[in-house]
């Protein structure tokens, strides 16, 4: 039997976690033995540094794009060392040419030429949030004006809400001319219903994966290079150096629990793995606190998994827009004691001690929530050990081959249909 085609499109202003859920998809075995995918995405330097980390660069299928956006740009500009005016004016230019929908009209072409060029039986849109990259919805109108082929839309995060009529009017045109939506959490669904009007009966959930590589660094080789003794405590975040994912929060919590001794600073020890627009924020207040040779910012590192195999305990303080997080999965498939915000997908995987712990998302109170947890598994080794267990049990439902079977069932439901 013949091979359907199916073209992947994805744009990020980063490389994260819903570009790596594509990197695993295009590896995924069982999806490769009954398909062909080629994979289309916007061409800037940080995301082809991803693929090339994933050894994805190359590969034959590839279909780089020059589309036009601001959002890589504003990153960029919006983690400069320059007061908030001078960001403002750097961007401004970039937004009115945005504004008179130059880049629309570009993005539009492109994607039009490579869906006549390329011809896939099906697409697979894969988009952070929604409505997110604004490439992805243009897509839809790009296959409406050619081939008219079938769309399978996946939206990796919480929608947001609809902000005006005309935008109602374009999420009515984008539902009508997509057979099927995918999430990862009852909560994202549930906001594409509530905030976008699309009907539960065209949206379809799929659990995340993530594979497991091999550790390339053990924990004696790692606490070396952070300089810290071996029978050190370590706590691990990896994540988008962001207001979002809660650093602050963890720092702060444990500041305090420095400060009233519960912890030691000659044993407890924490890494942050991962950049972002609050690095220097973050590195700053560190050193006010005078944290900073316990609490490591380690930046981007393509062996993020190796931190998460050698912790102590994993922690994803996210304080908003949030679903399933990739690295969250990791941590279950290496048996680590989690402490995650309830948040949509993450309340799915984890259940208060019995593989994790859930923090409420009440800022007013999550400071001091968060470090009661942490003091709670420092001193409990026992529960560690029973949460650790269970959270590798877990990950047998966010597997490789449980999510290619999944998608291979819809890819083929959808084409058939």
């Amino acid at each position: 039997m013949r091979k359907q085609k199916i073209l992947i499109f994805s744009d990020c202003y980063i490389y994260g976690g819903s570009e790596k859920l594509m990197a695993f998809l295009l590896k995924n075995e069982i999806l490769n033995k009954n398909f062909i995918f080629l994979y289309a995405y916007r061409k800037h330097k940080s995301y082809e540094i991803g693929l090339e980390n994933e050894k994805l660069l190359d590969r034959k299928g590839n279909h780089p794009l020059l589309l036009l956006s601001n959002e890589t740009l504003f990153h960029k500009i919006n983690i400069l060392k320059v007061n908030n005016l001078v960001k403002k004016v750097i961007k401004f230019p970039f937004f009115l040419v945005e504004k008179i929908k130059f880049y629309f009209l570009w993005n539009l072409l492109v994607l039009m030429y490579l869906l006549l060029k390329t011809k896939p039986t099906l697409v697979h849109i894969n988009n952070g949030g929604y409505p997110a990259a604004k490439s992805c919805n243009i897509f839809v109108v790009a296959n409406y004006l050619t081939i008219k082929t079938k769309i399978i839309y996946q939206v990796n995060n919480q929608a947001q809400s609809c902000n005006s009529f005309l935008e109602r009017i374009y999420d009515k045109f984008i539902y009508k001319n997509v057979n099927l939506f995918i999430n990862a959490s009852h909560k994202a669904k549930q906001q594409l219903v509530e905030k976008r009007n699309f009907n539960p009966n065209k949206i379809v959930l799929v659990d995340n994966c993530v594979p497991l590589p091999e550790v390339k660094k053990n924990k004696q080789e790692l606490f070396k290079e952070l300089n810290i003794p071996l029978d050190s405590f370590l706590i691990v975040e990896v994540a988008f150096l962001s207001e979002r994912k809660g650093q602050r929060y963890l720092i702060d919590a444990l500041s305090d629990l420095f400060k009233n001794q519960l912890l030691s600073k000659e044993k407890v020890y924490c890494a942050f793995v991962g950049n972002g627009e609050q690095e220097s924020f973050l590195k700053n207040y560190i050193n006010e606190l005078g944290l900073n040779s316990n609490i490591f910012l380690l930046g981007y590192r393509n062996n993020s998994e190796d931190f998460i195999s050698a912790c102590n305990l994993f922690i994803l303080p996210s304080i908003k827009d949030e679903d399933m997080p990739l690295v969250l999965l990791s941590a279950l498939g290496y048996g680590k004691p989690i402490i995650a915000t309830d948040f949509a997908g993450i309340s799915q995987v984890i259940e208060t001690n019995v593989n994790g712990v859930l923090l409420p998302n009440n800022l007013g109170t999550f400071k001091e929530t968060l470090a009661n947890e942490i003091y709670r598994l420092y001193n409990e080794e026992f529960l560690r050990v029973k949460l650790g267990s269970n959270a590798r049990e877990t990950y047998a439902n966010y597997s490789p081959a449980t999510y290619g079977i999944k998608l291979k069932q819809i890819y083929e439901q959808t084409y058939a249909s």
